[in-house]
C-alpha cells in the first residue's frame, strides 16, 4: 500500500523527537553537571543533528536498496547514532578530562534511547491528522 508523509508528518515527528531528546539531556546533565547549556537548547540540537543524518543515511539506505523497514535499516542507523551522541556529547559535556568509555557508554544508551523514541515519534506521523498520506 503506497504512503508518504505529509509536512506536518516531519513536524509531528521531529516534535516528539525533540521532547524525547530534551528530557535525555536533563538526564545527562545530571550526570555530567558541567555544562551550562540549557536542556532545550541540548534537545534542539540534537534533533536537528539527527535531521541532517538521517536524511544522508535515507539517501544512503535508496543507493544501496535498503528497505526502510528491514533489518538492514536499523542496523545501518546504530552506528549512526552512536556518532550523533558523541558529537552532540563533544559540543555540550566536554571537559579537560574527556572520559571516552564514559562517553561511549552514554552515547550506546543515547542510541537505545533514539530507537525507542522512533515508536511514538513514527506513530504521531500515522495517528495525528495531516501526517502521512494512505492510498
Amino acid at each position: 500500500m503506497p504512503f508518504g508523509p505529509e509536512p506536518l508528518g516531519l513536524v509531528y515527528f521531529a516534535g516528539t523527537k525533540f521532547l524525547g531528546y530534551t528530557a535525555a539531556a536533563f538526564y545527562i546533565k545530571r550526570r555530567i553537571p558541567e555544562s551550562c547549556a540549557s536542556p532545550w537548547l541540548i534537545g534542539g540540537v540534537r534533533t536537528a543533528i539527527g535531521l541532517c543524518a538521517g536524511m544522508g543515511a535515507v539517501y544512503t539506505a535508496n543507493h544501496l536498496h535498503i528497505p526502510k523497514s528491514e533489518f538492514g535499516w536499523y542496523a545501518l542507523l546504530a552506528p549512526i547514532r552512536i556518532c550523533e551522541w558523541l558529537i552532540l556529547l563533544g559540543l555540550f559535556f566536554r571537559n579537560p578530562t574527556w572520559d571516552w568509555p564514559r562517553s561511549v557508554k552514554l552515547a550506546a544508551l543515547g542510541a537505545i534511547w533514539s530507537y525507542a523514541l522512533d515508536i511514538p515519534a513514527i506513530m504521531a506521523v500515522f495517528v495525528i491528522p495531516g501526517g502521512a498520506w494512505i492510498c
